[in-house]
């Protein structure tokens, strides 16, 4: 029998140390007898295991009567889905599943098919799975409360995590270094160190003012059926989801249509992402609403490229159905 054991870590940044120390206790150790180590460096857990480059490698190593252990089951599966499949897997293989840390850690073989383990192993599993689901839940509003409030969400610059942007500006300011040479020495890119001149640098294009970034914006009425199937994706961007967030709801009777200002290509990609709602098996009223607003946006964005003294004052739709009825532009 041989001890199969596996280690992950979702980013680069990230490191397997607290992973071996578990595994050393136990006498997992790379290169001890019987002991063989597999690993999946930089690798999210939103991959499902068998699918994983090191796992694949363990899985082809793997012989009946293996077994297969990790310092917590997290890193090895995230969800309930992932660790039946797992369970799966080892059960066809007949190779034992151990986790040396957490709530299933007295379990020899996790893997076991009696409907004590079963069901333990569903009940554990499910209960983290929720307490993700309601972390990312919490995640999502509070983004929604700092745009609300103006914040810009992302990463910080990487001169900025490091603390040396007033002295890059120096360098460049007054020692004359180039911006090759201080991107050598902060060990950061080029773009980094433009991003930290940005206002130094000669003959940079003028950036555009608050104002006219948002005359750029176009507001366009989303149709309820619409807003409702976007604002219950997950996977939409920041952007997109800031759009909606950002959004008027009116209300008419019993309906309501989401009024939304944002850029024509994040326009767009509302639009994209509901392109379930044009599928041959959705319901007629669904592509009808999601064809209302295509019609509004591509009118929308024809407006909004007239010289501003052409443009009308609030449309009246029923005057542009020619315009509606023109092919869109690619």
């Amino acid at each position: 029998m041989a001890d199969l054991v596996y280690t992950r870590v979702s980013t680069d940044e990230q490191s397997t140390q607290r992973q071996t120390y578990l595994l050393g206790q136990a006498g997992l150790i790379d290169g001890a007898d019987g002991v063989r180590l597999f690993s999946d460096p930089a690798t999210s857990s939103k991959i499902p295991a068998l699918e994983r480059a090191g796992f694949k490698k363990l899985a082809g190593y793997a012989r009946p009567g293996d077994r297969l252990t990790v310092s917590e089951l997290y890193r090895l599966c995230r969800d309930l889905t992932d660790i039946l499949a797992l369970r799966t897997w080892c059960q066809q293989h007949q190779v034992q599943l151990r986790v040396l840390g957490g709530a299933l850690s007295n379990f020899t073989d996790l893997a076991a098919t009696d409907a004590t383990t079963t069901m333990l192993v569903n009940i554990v599993v499910s209960v983290g799975q929720f307490q993700r689901d309601l972390q990312n839940e919490q995640t999502r509003d509070g983004l929604h409360a700092g745009w609300a409030k103006g914040n810009v969400s992302g990463r910080r610059p990487r001169h900025t995590q490091l603390g040396v942007t007033d002295q890059i500006r120096r360098s460049y300011r007054d020692d004359g270094m180039s911006i090759a040479a201080l991107a050598r020495e902060h060990g950061v890119s080029r773009v980094a160190i433009r991003t930290a001149l940005a206002d130094l640098l000669p003959n940079q294009p003028e950036q555009p003012t608050p104002a006219a970034a948002a005359a750029q914006a176009i507001r366009v009425e989303i149709a309820g059926k619409v807003a409702s199937h976007l604002t219950s994706r997950t996977d939409l961007g920041e952007t997109e989801q800031h759009a909606l967030h950002r959004g008027r709801t009116v209300r008419r009777g019993q309906g309501f249509s989401l009024h939304v200002t944002a850029l024509p290509q994040v326009h767009q990609a509302l639009l994209a992402a509901a392109g379930a709602l044009d599928a041959d098996a959705a319901a007629p009223a669904d592509r009808k609403a999601y064809r209302i607003y295509a019609d509004r946006l591509r009118l929308a964005v024809q407006l909004a490229a007239l010289p501003p003294d052409s443009r009308p004052g609030p449309p009246d739709l029923s005057k542009y159905d020619t315009l509606l009825r023109q092919p869109a532009v690619p």
